[in-house]
Parts: structure tokens; sequence; C-alpha cells
């Protein structure tokens, strides 16, 4: 077996997949019973695995979400994978009161497999024509009980799971609205798993507090260090490597809690080893255990994340710009300041979030005008975050607010490790402060005051 296959992170499920009987037992039941089912939790974390291992592909449908995505894309992909066609016929009304108004009026071509109403649809396919014959059915694409009834329709046997990924990327808004569907799709029996990258329970009840005790919440995180000796103890035995207890014990603290990161640092220690795939033969296990291997293979993550984070870093302190020219208090540049306040924090003072007073002062100790920092600015720049990492496409997002707590947390898991690993005035160097009457040099914890 190839070490990619064991150690890593991949788009495919690796070798050294465990079952946590907190975290798999929990959606294990959860899919028994009848509720809509939310998996969340930091990215990288195993929340499409943990999915992928309990549910096969012929039983859920997916769709991924994106900041643009509506209620009405999401139905309209739903249907389209169920085998369902959508026509469109714009239609036109005018009154007296009121000008010509433009509305969508759609009909559904389902497959039809008994007596009335159906139209025959010819297609050629290899050569030979099929004939389908299919029945049409208006409905309202906006309206959660229409979509309910075309999906039983399509319904095959067993239970079915529609799926969204990257839940968090939609809009307020849209949250919303799907928050009050969820309710009607569950009192109609169609089954709903969403997944998304925040890390606190009732998220969606925010939205609808109907939705108490009708959603399962299954939370991939935490990780303990049991789980990660798991994880060595399979990938040495299929590997035939050994990897000292001083190396896995290095790991397991520079991960932060990150599967993610015990991932790519077990595969880099080998690499470093030279060991690309299982030993063979009659050869003795190989024993990684120097410590020199493991800081190069760190010094190797951090140049490989630092690429990605420092640029996503520069994109939210860019959001600054956007704003200046439109609102007044867009020349407080709070985007910037929030990126220098969490790379100047510890893993320790982050990894429960901080608490929105808490960045507002700390804002204000390196800001040029600090009564001018409100705590009204500081909220309405967090409830923008989520929309501001999206336009910016930074995926996953780096950072989450939460209204309910009033925190904004860290939610890409190998920031921690990034953070924790690199020189906060180099990174804020490299990032141009938005104020022209600041300027460039003005990067680093000091200057930026």
């Amino acid at each position: 077996m190839k070490l990619e296959q064991v150690f890593g992170v991949s788009r495919d499920q690796v070798a050294t997949y465990i079952e946590r009987e907190a975290v798999d037992n929990a959606l294990t039941l959860a899919l028994k019973e009848t509720r809509q089912i939310i998996i969340y939790g930091s990215s990288k974390q195993g929340k499409t695995s943990l999915l992928h291992r309990h549910v096969p592909p012929n039983n859920r449908v997916t769709v991924h979400c994106g900041p643009t995505t509506t209620a009405e894309d999401i139905y309209r992909s739903f249907l389209r994978q169920r085998g369902v066609e959508i026509v469109t016929e714009k239609t036109s009304a005018t009154s007296r009161d009121v000008g010509t108004s433009i509305s969508a009026k759609f009909t559904a071509l389902i497959p039809f497999f008994g007596e009335g109403s159906a139209e025959t649809k010819g297609e050629v396919k290899a050569g030979s024509k099929q004939d389908e014959k299919r029945k049409a059915i208006e409905f309202n694409l906006a309206n959660a009980q229409d979509v309910g009834e075309l999906l039983h329709q399509v319904e095959g046997a067993g239970v079915f799971f529609h799926v969204l990924e990257n839940f968090h990327y939609l809009t307020d808004d849209v949250q919303r609205q799907l928050a009050f569907d969820l309710r009607t799709f569950e009192e109609m029996g169609l089954r709903f798993v969403i997944l998304g990258v925040w890390r606190e329970r009732n998220r969606l009840v925010q939205y609808n507090g109907d939705l108490q005790d009708r959603i399962a919440e299954v939370p991939v995180e935490p990780w303990e260090l049991p789980d990660f000796q798991r994880i060595v103890n399979v990938g040495s035995e299929i590997l035939r490597v050994t990897f000292s207890p001083e190396v896995a014990a290095r790991i397991f603290t520079e991960a932060h809690g990150s599967v993610a990161v015990v991932q790519e640092l077990l595969k880099k220690v080998c690499e470093r080893a030279g060991i690309t795939e299982a030993v063979t033969g009659a050869k003795p296990p190989v024993v990684l255990a120097d410590l020199a291997q493991l800081q190069s293979a760190i010094e190797d993550k951090v140049a490989e994340y630092a690429a990605r984070h420092v640029r996503s870093l520069e994109s939210i302190a860019a959001g600054s710009r956007a704003r200046r020219t439109t609102e007044d208090t867009a020349a407080l540049f709070l985007p910037y300041h929030l990126v220098r306040v969490m790379v100047h924090r510890t893993y320790n003072e982050l990894k429960d979030g901080i608490e929105r007073k808490t960045l507002q002062q700390l804002i204000q100790e390196k800001h040029r005008a600090p009564d001018n920092v409100r705590t009204s600015d500081v909220t309405g720049m967090l409830s923008r975050l989520a929309a501001l990492q999206a336009n910016q496409n930074i995926v996953p997002p780096l950072f989450d607010f939460d209204p309910g707590t009033r925190r904004v947390k860290v939610v890409d898991s190998t920031l921690y490790f990034f953070i924790d690993n690199c020189d906060p005035e180099e990174v804020m160097a490299e990032i141009p402060h938005p104020d022209p009457d600041v300027g460039d040099a003005a990067g680093g914890e000091q200057a930026s005051a």
C-alpha cells in the first residue's frame, strides 16, 4: 500500500480512518431516527469521511453550497439528481394598479409508471430510440411542501438522505429559510444531512426555535490523544514502521487537536525517512525516532500552510478597502485589525474563541482612533465575516462568528498549527495596511498603532 493511501489528507478515505465510539455511534443512532442531522466541526476534522463511512453513495444525493446558492438552487439540484426535469415558463400579468410583472412558472416532469396523464419523451441513446413516459406536475420551486411532494414521488426503497455540504457558505437569509423548510421536510418524512464548519451547537435552532428536539447534532470534535495513537498504530501496522513515543507525542502536541495536522505530519515524517510504501519482505519494521527529521517535517508543513493562510489573511484584511468609501465606520479598517489580533494570539487564547468585547478591547489597544471603535462597529464587521471570506474564495474559511455566544472562533483546524509555529511580525509584514496614511510598513504589532 502506498504512503498516501495510509497517512495524509485525501479526498478518498485513507486506510487509517478510525471509528470513535461517541461520534460514530451518535451518527449511527441519528440515521435510524426520523430527525434531520447536522454534522459540524472545524474544517478537515472528518465530517465528510464520517458521513461517507455510514451512508453509501446510492442512499444519498449531495449539493455543495456556495455564497450565491439559493434555496431554489438547492431544490433544483436535488430534483435534477433524482431524475426530475424542470421546465420553466415565463408568465406576465398586467393590471391598472400595478405595472407588468414577470414570474416563473415551473413544471416538473417525473418518471411515470402508472395510469393517467403523461407525456412520452423520446431520446436517442447508443443508436436506439428509447421512449420514457413522464408525468407533468406544476409546482412552486420556492415552496418546501411542493418540493417535498415531488421528492416523495421519486423516492425509492429504503431511507434516502439529501446532503448539504458547506452549509456555512450560504447567506444568513438562505440559512434561515432552510431552517424553516427543514421543519416541513421533517414532517413529510424526508431526511436531510447538513455539514457545516462551525463549532457550537444549536446553530440552526437560532434561526428556527421549532427545530429544537427535531434535529440530531453530531460534533466531530474533539479528537483525543488516544484517537491519534490509534491512527498511528493502524498506519504503523500497514506500513510496517514504528514511531517512537517521543516523535508521536511531539506530533500530537503540535496538532492542537487537528487530525489533519496529525495525518500530514505522520506522512511527512515517513517521506523524510524515505518511506513511500509499505515495507515488504523479511525486513524488520523501520523505526522512526529522529526528532530532527520531525522538526524538518514541521517546517515543511508550516511553509506549505503559510502559502495559503497568509494569502487568506491578506484577503480578509483587504476587506477593509472595499467598504471605506461607503461607510463612516469603514475608515476603521476593522478586518485588518481582526487579522492582527488573531495572528498575535496563542493557541490557549484562541481555542475557545475570543469574545466580542475582548476583541474590541484588543483592537482598541493598537488602533489609531480607539474611541471610534464602537461595539456596533465590531459586531457589524463580525456579522459580515462569513460573506467576506466566501467572496474572497477562502475555502475553507478561517474564522466563524457565533452570534449566540458572541465569540469569533478559528474553524480551520490547521490554522492553530500555523499560528503556533509562525512569526506573527513576519506574517503581518506581508499584509499591507489598508490605510494609505499608515502605509505597508505598518504591518507589525507595534507599528500598526
